[in-house]
């Protein structure tokens, strides 16, 4: 098949979670047929459209201009539309898309993100839809956390219009992707007919294997995105509310935090005992090395690339039940589930005392994820998938 891919932005380097997602979907989506991809490039310049060359037949860039984000928000508010849909609305992607559908004799279209979903698709062309997160869901979440009365209210504005559009969009493809049974199912409160696919977020285990060698003793780390909310609201809920429970049990207990641009919030705490990373190129020795590997999320969606990553790095975990939503592991066996600070404090503490439990957990983490999450179970997945839309 000729398969065409609708992008936010380049998702080379995979170095988040929706480029990870995006790139690794291509990776084995090129196993079998010909990938098109047609996205946007900020004036940044962030991605690396060579490193997609290789997997794919073309990749067209759509050159966006991004502007005062706050202004535009703010000038949502007078429209019917979301900020969301009309941020990633481009007349000149339109026209590459009609373009490309006609040149390649696409067959398929996946899109990646409901945001993306608002373009006019060719008819007879089924569309595909890639939900990395239920977004109204994230919004609502983001607005019920949110303590700022301006933020709360935009939140839950937004979360209202993208709603509405984001169910449509759900309803007109000819299947929706979803990275959790739980996504789906909350899909479906709103449009029971809906048909959607699990196709999980996943880790290429090769390459997170741990190399042999001690850990840092008494030692935890976190790795995200902390300048995306949910991110930035768990590592201080952590930092507040957590790290001084452990801190009075365990003195020489050190927290790492791992991920690009980290707000101030986060900047303002470091010490001897909080390190604060920034950007780095290779996240894997931070995990390799730590005792514990923390998810303190309390909102968010789809399925978190943190813990299928941390099983497959080697190192216990322990998380909140949100924050390993969408996968079905359990209590104790493949990792710990704590919500409370009092309860998180004391599973990370129990890790970091008993050897045997930390050893067990992490075992136990990664053969789950070597059977249920290696990208290539899920491209075969994906493909079977894809191909069923097309033979209807």
């Amino acid at each position: 098949m000729n398969i065409l891919v609708l992008t936010p932005y380049i998702p080379y380097p995979p170095k988040f979670g929706g480029a990870v997602r995006i790139f690794h979907l291509i990776r084995q989506l090129a196993r079998w047929h010909h990938v098109h991809l047609l996205s946007f490039r900020e004036e940044s310049g962030a991605g690396d459209p060579k490193g997609l060359e290789p997997l794919c037949k073309s990749v067209t860039l759509i050159p966006r201009f991004v502007g005062n984000k706050r202004r535009q928000q703010l000038l949502s508010l007078l429209s019917s539309r979301s900020f969301q849909w009309q941020f990633h609305h481009s007349d000149a992607l339109q026209v590459a898309l009609d373009r490309l559908v006609r040149e390649q004799k696409i067959d398929l279209i996946l899109v990646e993100f409901s945001q993306m979903a608002g373009y006019q698709f060719p008819a007879g062309v089924p569309v595909v839809l890639d939900e990395h997160n239920v977004e109204f869901d994230l919004l609502d979440r983001m607005a019920a956390r949110e303590s700022g009365a301006l933020r709360k209210w935009f939140n839950g504005v937004e979360a209202a219009k993208f709603r509405r559009e984001e169910i449509a969009a759900c309803r007109a493809a000819a299947l929706t992707l979803v990275t959790s049974e739980r996504d789906g199912d909350l899909l479906r409160q709103h449009a029971p007919e809906l048909k959607t696919a699990t196709i999980t977020n996943g880790v290429d285990c090769d390459q997170f294997t741990r190399p042999a060698g001690p850990r840092q003793p008494d030692t935890a780390v976190f790795v995200g995105a902390t300048h995306y909310f949910p991110n930035e609201d768990g590592v201080v809920f952590f930092l507040n509310e957590v790290f001084p429970l452990i801190k009075e049990k365990q003195p020489r207990f050190r927290f790492t935090v791992v991920g690009g641009k980290p707000p101030p919030s986060i900047v303002q705490r470091q010490s001897e005992a909080i390190e604060v990373t920034g950007f780095v190129d290779d996240v894997r020795p931070f995990m390799w090395e730590s005792s514990v590997f923390v998810v303190p999320l309390r909102m968010g969606g789809g399925t978190r690339f943190k813990i299928v990553e941390a099983f497959a790095a080697g190192i216990p975990v322990v998380s909140t039940r949100l924050g390993a939503e969408g996968i079905p592991v359990e209590d104790g066996r493949e990792l710990l589930l704590a919500d409370t600070p009092v309860d998180l404090a004391a599973a990370v503490l129990r890790v970091l005392a008993h050897p045997g439990l930390a050893e067990g957990l992490a075992r136990a983490g990664l053969d789950y994820v070597r059977q249920h999450f290696d990208w290539s179970v899920i491209g075969t997945k994906l493909n079977a998938a894809l191909e069923g839309v097309v033979k209807k």
